[in-house]
């Protein structure tokens, strides 16, 4: 029993470890002055030609996973992706990048924080939650992404769930599907308009009604799950 705990606290030991060592990584100035707009605006030629190059792609990708891992929110690269490719190649290289960054996240956070962390989740509020996230897991994270987007914290509180890991990736896929989409969509609107005039555009009032939809879903997530009466949960016959 002491060994166990004794793991339990050196994984978690390792893994604040790892967190702090990105933090000040992703903050370092050389690092967070080259994943602004403005410089991405600056660069957007040189972003053009290293694009075409037959190498572009795949280090985007990897470029992607690694500003996840440093707690850069996946916005970023999904932005530049659309700056710098075609609607349906930013579109597929921005699915990829920001997926395999999160899954990576959520597999880091699984290993060294579950076995600590998901007893004390089961004894607290959060408790209506994360059962529904074991049982509906495709549902609640298609519903956390739509609502939270690639916010970075959320790949780590859900690694110490007990959500099944083809869950998670499955419902990462569909709520991330449409975010990304109307992002980069609205990122490419946004580079051909000559005047706000043209923003009343049917992508950009869908984007709009999304937002919309998108704070209803999450009232909606905080009544259900997060209210102080009983869990009501139908068992499986």
């Amino acid at each position: 029993m002491k060994t166990l705990v004794k793991t339990k606290r050196r994984k978690l030991l390792v893994f604040a470890f790892i967190i702090v060592v990105f933090l000040i990584i992703g903050n370092l100035p050389v690092v967070r002055d080259h994943l602004t707009m403005e410089w991405v605006n600056a660069q957007l030629s040189s972003l053009d030609e290293f694009s075409n190059r037959s190498y572009g792609p795949a280090l985007f990708v990897l470029g992607t996973v690694i500003i996840i891992l440093l707690q850069i929110p996946g916005v970023v690269p999904v932005i530049v992706a659309a700056l710098v490719y075609g609607l349906a190649e930013a579109f597929i290289l921005g699915m990829i990048g920001v997926n395999i960054g999160m899954i990576v996240t959520f597999l880091v956070a699984r290993y060294f924080l579950r076995d600590y962390f998901a007893p004390k989740l089961e004894k607290n509020r959060l408790n209506r939650f994360t059962r529904h996230l074991e049982t509906n897991g495709i549902l609640a994270m298609s519903l956390l992404r739509v609502v939270l987007w690639m916010f970075p914290p959320l790949n780590w509180f859900i690694g110490c769930t007990n959500i099944k890991v083809r869950d998670y990736i499955i419902g990462n896929i569909i709520g991330l599907a449409p975010i990304i989409f109307a992002i980069q969509l609205v990122t490419k609107k946004l580079q051909s308009i000559d005047s706000l005039r043209e923003l009343a555009q049917p992508e950009s009032i869908a984007v709009v009604f999304a937002a919309i939809a998108s704070l209803l879903v999450f009232a909606w997530i905080r009544k259900r799950y997060f209210s102080t009466k009983e869990p009501q949960f139908h068992e499986d016959a």
